[in-house]
């Protein structure tokens, strides 16, 4: 990834086109454009792109509540995994996050996502709590592992 020129800035209503064609390629469910346009206008919300050149490589989206985060969704487009872009993905919220004042992040992924699991390890999230049966994907039930980072 050293040779990519990356861009990470706050999404607004014009990268709802390419959040969509990212999500449809990189997660089995999609959510419709009104979801994103709601988290770009609520003030308790946020929606961050990365960009590879003039690409939307992948996005990262939360809600915020005084001084903890959830992130409810963190996706990279399936054609750009595995460069790097997850982790600048995170390290750039994070420091978003970090000069907002946030101090706790929460979120879930599912066990069996391991590069997911890896990355949020790497970058310094606990598991504290597993919820069973938590995502439905193909019919089948997968457990999700809560995850926490504490005094970011």
């Amino acid at each position: 990834m050293n040779n990519l020129s990356t861009d990470f800035k706050c999404a607004n209503y014009g990268d709802v086109e390419n959040i969509m064609g990212v999500m449809k390629y990189g997660y089995h469910k999609c959510w419709d454009k009104k979801f994103f346009s709601n988290l770009i206008e609520n003030k308790n919300s946020f929606l961050y792109i990365q960009k590879n050149k003039e690409d939307v490589v992948g996005f990262i989206a939360g809600t915020i509540s005084e001084k903890d985060c959830d992130i409810i969704m963190m996706v990279i487009d399936i054609k750009s995994r595995r460069n790097g872009f997850g982790s600048l993905l995170l390290k750039n919220i994070l420091h978003v996050l970090r000069d907002m004042g946030i101090t706790n992040i929460y979120l879930e992924v599912a066990v069996n996502n391991s590069p997911a699991v890896n990355l949020y390890e790497k970058c310094g999230f606990e598991k504290i709590n597993i919820r069973k049966s938590y995502y439905k994907h193909d019919d089948k039930m997968i457990d999700a592992a809560l995850y926490q980072m504490v005094n970011i």
